[in-house]
């Protein structure tokens, strides 16, 4: 027994940690690393959309995907329809929990669509979340869900890039991941998550997530803050403005007219 013990505690010792050795080997050994450019946009009068810079540091071996994710807000739709042969407003719809911009890229065409089966990122990961409420029937939700994609997307605020990601080798175990988006015109102020995804096998490894500061600056700021702290101000401004554009349209027209 003398013998034995302390071989058998040997054996149990060196099991120990070859059973640890084999979890960290299932785990990237390289810290992530991502790095936006620039990390903050300002929304001024002449804002035209910005192109965004993303650069990372990912293990050798594996696949990236960035998703650009807003927040989580309800949007109010005024849904059309026929009546007498004439389109009209029949009815109101509320969107709730929809993201108010959400762009994903892939550093490969053989990355998961939409993120496999049972998808972790991608316009299909939208749909658990998303709710519609008011004039709609149960059977139309998914239509009603394929068209506001479509609607997002024709407002650049939604958008899926395949390979728009970039890997090359850039030292022993380790890849550089470079991409870039662009944010459009239409992109609401406010914090936005730019996550970096790991993957291996199609399966998440590690994720790194950092934030893009969006904000308003300048004449838009002014306005945006009469409209919330100032309603009445900004309710005799917004008329003053538009008596002052009639007049100077009427007084342009009216000077070509008489040539």
């Amino acid at each position: 027994m003398g013998v034995w013990g302390p071989n058998l505690g040997k054996i149990c010792w060196l099991s120990l940690l070859a059973a640890v050795a084999l979890i960290v080997s299932d785990r990237p050994a390289l810290a992530l690393d991502l790095r936006l450019s620039p990390e903050r946009v300002n929304i001024g009068a002449f804002f035209q959309g910005i192109k965004i810079g993303l650069e990372g540091e990912i293990p050798s071996a594996s696949e990236a995907v960035v998703e650009v994710r807003g927040a989580s807000v309800p949007e109010e739709l005024i849904r059309k329809g026929r009546r007498g042969g004439l389109w009209m407003k029949v009815g109101e719809i509320t969107v709730e929990n929809a993201l108010n911009l959400y762009l994903v890229m892939t550093s490969s065409i053989n990355v998961p669509p939409e993120g496999g089966l049972n998808p972790t990122w991608g316009l299909a990961a939208l749909r658990p979340q998303v709710k519609f409420r008011g004039s709609v029937e149960e059977k139309e939700i998914d239509r009603f869900f394929q068209e506001f994609l479509e609607l997002k997307k024709s407002e650049g605020l939604y958008g899926t890039l395949p390979a728009a990601l970039q890997i090359s080798a850039s030292g022993p175990g380790r890849s550089t991941v470079r991409g870039a988006f662009r944010l459009p015109a239409k992109v609401p102020a406010g914090r936005y998550q730019v996550r970096l995804l790991v993957l291996k096998d199609g399966r998440v490894i590690d994720q790194k997530a950092e934030e893009l500061k969006v904000k308003m600056v300048g004449f838009p700021a002014l306005i945006a803050d009469m409209a919330y702290e100032h309603g009445m101000l900004y309710g005799i401004v917004a008329v003053v403005i538009a008596i002052a554009t009639g007049f100077i349209m009427g007084f342009l027209f009216k000077g070509k007219a008489a040539h």
